[in-house]
């Protein structure tokens, strides 16, 4: 299973991303579900890295394991940030409607991160 939790700020917008495991849907190189997810986690942080105006740090120790933290930058609006999480969110929580017993993504909302 994939557990994937988002944790977005009161506006919408992604502070953290944690997600785990594998689907187990098939074999390794030939699981449809693995690498939609690897492919919309790996897009969102190569784009928010791109952004100067945000930091992000994290770690993806081995296969199957992602964890960062987003932060933005004095001044920034956020805008930009709102939009790129809620295609996250959108394009992760499809996902897990498609494959429920694959794929399982939770959300946080929080007032501070």
């Amino acid at each position: 299973m994939i557990d994937v939790t988002l944790w977005l700020d009161l506006s919408g917008c992604l502070f953290r991303i944690d997600a785990s495991g594998h689907s187990g849907s098939a074999e390794a190189g030939k699981d449809i579900i693995c690498a939609a997810a690897s492919t919309l986690l790996r897009t969102v942080s190569r784009t928010l890295e791109m952004e100067p105006s945000i930091s992000i740090e994290g770690s993806a120790e081995e296969k199957g394991e992602l964890h960062f933290s987003i932060s933005l930058l004095e001044g920034y609006e956020k805008d930009w940030l709102r939009g790129v999480s809620a295609f996250t969110v959108v394009g992760l929580k499809d996902l897990a409607l498609e494959y429920p017993d694959y794929c399982r993504i939770s959300l946080r909302r929080t007032d501070s991160n």
